[in-house]
């Protein structure tokens, strides 16, 4: 025992007695296990942040816990679903009862009762229904049709209809009804606020129904570290209810829980591999803090063998004394680190308690501290018993093999797995084990070229090059902290660019209106001068569909996107090489070479009537005027049937000033009705006939029925189901098909002559034929396209698509409104503004307050504000602070043990060197020593930004961000940071020295 004790005991006395000289390197390893122990905090708050940001973003419906039961409920299942909603601590349940659509007083409509119903429904409309009794259950319609009648009756029941109000929300019945396509949204619905009643209501037993408990899950108390626990208790809760009966469904929030965790689970990963880059600058100031401990531990050992020690004994003196350093050291850093995490804690709003038990305050944490005091341990004892020149190799080769191993693996790597960001601190050791055996030859080299230079340079260069082992520690030090900071603001100056880029991307220009949950676009709303009234700038119309074309036999449908020409070399974002020629060049290859539209026929201003004869042979048809107003509104005047002998059709239309844009030709009422059974019955060819419609010019007519202007139709075309157009003696013959489709009787369209200019992906334009033409089909009318351009990617377009095409906007709208008008109205706007505060407001207003307003310079706040970048960019600016703090401090600690030689100092005392000349001689070496070892870190940082995307992409968990990250080297800030950092060395150096050799001359 005495000898395993006997070195403890040396150990615990020699640092009793002289507890400051190992401070330095105690301070280094404080610090590293506080700032490790500060990353592993920031990267569950970080955590944290991100998951209740992805649950935030769930809307209403996707927050719910449903539990559903099909059929009439009874009392046991009742219980049952209470007694689960609150074992799971769901409060605020709504019951909800959906029946199946019932035919009441002659129509459809879909009976549904939610209690409380206040809660549903807008608070501007009926709060209650009153209880419905056996015969009788007041309702309050809530739109999906047109208003029933006051009372709706069926046998045994009877249903007065006692207002209209509006679900404000479609969490209880899972939609809220309205004008879109579906079954459940097309019935009119009455809604109770009695669930129980309107299930007990003898005359509706026997329809199906649903029987719903609702309860929000609150996700806004949900913690990263609750997440699993929350999400095994509703999957336990699912599959107990299943067993229970087959009848019932359970749904919850399970994609959005998953979603969260994992953001919360990239977190400390991404984090600590970010913080590398100081771990590594921490390791290195160990090593230079140790360095200057190995001439007092070598002559403490040789004093030890001069008292008979063996080496063995010597070596585990200096194990001891390692250990016990390291482990002092490393707990006074991890109190540090657990007060840093209740702060940044607490400055995040969490509570400390939660934050610190699942993250420095684990089993994990513990582990990984003493694993932490073991690598210290073992690498101090390494640095005061190995050769410099052996360990400087060993670790040499070991970095340079480690960085060629992970350059390799990271080839290829779409941004997902962590690697990456391991490149930074990989390259920053490699670079500093490197920097340190290289700084040998270059002192050497600067000593020879000095020969003939001034005396105090050569001095300083022949001092540093005679015992080069310590400067080159700290030259090497100083370039991974300058090639850290470089690092960082590479990495910076990358995030930033990608997250302006992703936000033009989706937002191409300052604002996006586009129509809200009603689709009410925005031109609809106001005209086009209002807008640029209100954004104070451009102002581009934009249409967003469809198009389908033929490719290889099969159909392909992609985005089209109808967008003015003169927008396009405005849009931000793009790219080099995004298209195949230069943007402003494909702008005006999409634009039209002359007019988009042929303006129909002007009606004199005092129209009131218009009228035309028409008559038909083989049957009849329905004739439309298509009038456009100087808006664009298309408004369809229907004029009468045109069957048998020839007859006059007369309509009166609004006041107003209108053209003639076509006249529309449709089958009649009745035929239409035959033909859809006939559709429905029989798979069979539908029966068709050709009619033969004679139509005369058509007059405008004033309140009086006094002729104002005749309108002639000749040379007008016939498409569609119209066709064969010819005009003879005044009148025109049109032969039409009975197909079901709709015939068009319009003037000539420059679309009839010439092709839509488009601008295409490269899989779409290989689809296209000879020449460049391709066919489409937009909105289920066909358009001739001409590729006269490929791009890459196009904004606002998500890249999973198959393709897409983009038009000139006008140019499109006058393709489709030649075949049907109206179809080319744009239903979004993208604006330049000065003012988006002003064009906010106005939007939140009562007028447009159901549209919806997407803002550039919000998104790309919100992209470089998210949780998880900011905590990665947090960490590296920190790590980037504490390099530069340890770059000052260990020139400190070069001047105490390293740079400053005692036997130079005495040499140049002999040669007659007084106080200031002994200044000046160590100011210089010392500055030196830190030109070489700023100059290398900025070439190191040079290096580093190459790294910059691979590290974005890793540490933001972006695998493909679009569009793909590019690096920027933020020279002008390099520079900056080599200069700061020189000047900060300078000053430190000047400082040290006066200090030193103050206290040498004292002494």
């Amino acid at each position: 025992m005495g000898a395993i004790t006997a070195p403890l005991a040396l150990a615990l006395a020699r640092i009793r007695r002289r507890p400051g000289r190992w401070l330095v390197t105690a301070l280094g390893i404080g610090i590293a296990v506080a700032f490790a122990g500060a990353v592993v905090a920031e990267a569950t708050i970080a955590g944290d942040r991100s998951a209740r940001a992805v649950l935030a973003e769930l809307d209403a419906l996707d927050r719910t816990v449903r539990v559903t039961w099909q059929g009439v409920v009874t009392r046991a299942v009742e219980r049952r679903a209470d007694g689960l909603l609150q074992g799971l601590h769901l409060t605020r349940r709504t019951e909800v009862v959906l029946l199946n659509p019932v035919r009441l007083g002659g129509i459809v409509v879909r009976p549904a009762a939610i209690t409380p119903l206040a809660s549903a429904i807008v608070p501007s409309t009926p709060a209650t229904t009153g209880r419905c009794r056996p015969s009788d259950c007041p309702m309050l319609f809530a739109g999906g049709g047109a208003l029933p009648k006051t009372l709706l009756t069926a046998p045994g029941v009877r249903v007065p209809i006692a207002g209209a109000t509006r679900l404000r929300t479609a969490v209880p019945l899972g939609f809220v009804p309205g004008p879109a396509a579906g079954s459940d949204r097309q019935q009119p619905l009455v809604i109770s606020g009695d669930a129980a009643g309107l299930e007990a209501l003898p005359a509706l037993s026997s329809v199906y129904r649903t029987h719903s408990w609702v309860a929000p899950l609150a996700v806004a108390r949900l913690h990263s570290w609750q997440l699993a626990a929350t999400e095994a208790r509703l999957r336990q809760a699912q599959a107990g209810l299943l067993t229970t009966a087959s009848q019932f469904d359970l749904s919850a929030p399970f994609t959005g829980l998953d979603a969260a965790r994992a953001q919360a689970d990239a977190a400390p990963q991404r984090l600590l591999l970010a913080g590398g880059g100081a771990l590594a600058a921490l390791v290195l100031f160990v090593v230079l803090a140790a360095g200057g401990l190995r001439r007092d531990v070598a002559r403490e050992r040789e004093r030890l063998r001069a008292a008979g020690a063996r080496t063995g004994q010597t070596t585990a003196f200096v194990l001891a004394e390692a250990a016990l350093l390291c482990g002092i050291a490393a707990l006074i850093g991890a109190v540090i680190a657990i007060a840093i995490a209740a702060v940044l804690a607490r400055a995040a709003g969490l509570p400390a308690g939660g934050v610190l038990a699942h993250s420095l305050l684990t089993p994990a944490a513990c582990a990984a501290l003493l694993g932490g005091w073991l690598l210290a341990t073992a690498l101090v004892t390494a640095t005061l018993l190995a050769s410099g020149g052996r360990l400087a190799d060993v670790a040499a080769v070991a970095a340079i093999t480690a960085l060629a191993l992970a350059l390799s693996l990271s080839r290829g790597m779409t941004g997902k797995d962590p690697l990456p960001v391991l490149l930074a601190p990989l390259c920053c050791l490699a670079a500093g084990v490197l920097a340190y055996r290289g700084a040998a030859l270059v002192l050497q080299a600067g000593a020879r070229a000095s020969a003939r230079g001034p005396v105090l340079t050569r001095l300083a260069l022949v001092s540093l090059a005679r015992s080069p082992a310590a400067p080159s520690l700290a030259i090497a030090f100083i370039a991974v902290s300058t090639g850290l900071g470089g690092f960082a603001l590479a990495y910076r100056a990358t995030l930033l660019r990608g997250t302006a880029d992703q936000a033009a991307d989706q937002v191409p220009l300052d604002a996006i209106v586009a129509p809200g949950p009603d689709f009410t676009t925005p031109l609809e709303l106001a005209p086009a001068g209002r807008w640029h009234a209100l954004a104070g700038g451009p102002v581009f119309p934009v249409r967003r569909t469809d198009a389908t074309f033929e490719s290889g036999g099969a159909t392909t449908t992609v985005p089209a996107l109808g967008v003015p020409a003169a927008a396009l070399d405005n849009l931000h974002g793009w790219r080099a090489g995004d298209g195949s020629a230069p943007i402003a060049r494909l702008a005006r290859r999409l634009a039209a070479p002359g007019p988009t539209r042929t303006p129909g026929p002007a009606l004199p201003p005092s129209t009131r009537l218009l009228s035309l004869r028409a008559g038909s042979t083989g049957g009849g048809a329905m004739l439309t005027a298509d009038l456009r107003a100087q808006n664009g509104d298309v408004e369809q005047i229907p004029l009468g049937e045109a069957a048998g002998p020839s007859r006059t059709l007369r309509a009166r239309i609004p006041p107003g000033a209108w053209e003639l844009e076509a006249l529309a030709l449709a089958e009649p009422a009745g035929l239409e009705a035959t033909n859809g059974h006939q559709n429905g019955e029989n798979p069979a060819a539908a029966t068709q006939q050709t009619i033969v419609l004679s139509l005369s010019a058509v007059e405008a007519l004033d309140a009086s029925h006094a002729p104002l202007a005749g309108i002639a139709l000749s040379g007008w075309r016939a498409i569609g189901a119209a066709g064969a157009a010819r005009t003879r003696a005044g009148a025109t013959t049109i032969r039409f098909s009975s197909t079901g489709a709709t015939g068009l009787v319009r003037p000539v369209a420059p679309s009839d002559a010439r092709p839509v200019p488009v601008l295409v992906d490269a899989a779409t334009a290989a689809a296209s034929g000879r020449g460049g033409r391709l066919a489409l089909t937009v909105d289920g009318e066909p358009v001739v396209a001409q590729v006269v351009g490929v791009l890459r990617r196009f904004p606002t377009l998500p890249a999973d698509t198959s393709g897409f095409v983009v038009a000139d906007e006008q140019t499109l709208a006058g393709a489709l409104d030649a075949q049907a008008p109206g179809q080319g109205r744009p239903d979004e706007l993208w604006l330049s503004t000065r003012d988006l505060s002003g064009l906010g407001a106005a939007l939140h207003s009562a007028r447009f307050s159901e549209l919806s307003l997407t803002v550039r310079s919000d998104l790309e706040r919100r992209l470089r504000t998210a949780p998880l970048a900011r905590g990665v960019l947090g960490t590296l600016e920190g790590a980037t602070a504490l390099a530069a703090v340890l770059a000052i401090l260990g020139l400190f600690v070069s001047v105490l043990g390293a740079v400053r030689d005692a036997r130079v100092e005495g040499d140049l005392v002999a040669q007659g060197f007084g106080p200031r000349g002994l200044r000046r001689e160590l100011r210089l070496r010392l500055l030196l020593a830190s030109a070489i070892g700023v100059a290398v870190g900025l070439g190191v940082a040079a290096l580093l930004t190459r790294l910059a995307v691979l590290s974005v992409r890793a540490a933001t968990t972006l695998g493909a961000p679009r569009p793909p990250l590019v690096t920027v080297a933020p020279w002008a800030a390099l520079a900056a940071w080599g200069l700061v950092a020189l000047l900060a060395l300078a000053g430190a150096g000047w400082l040290a020295a006066r200090l030193v050799v103050a206290r040498r001359v004292v002494g």
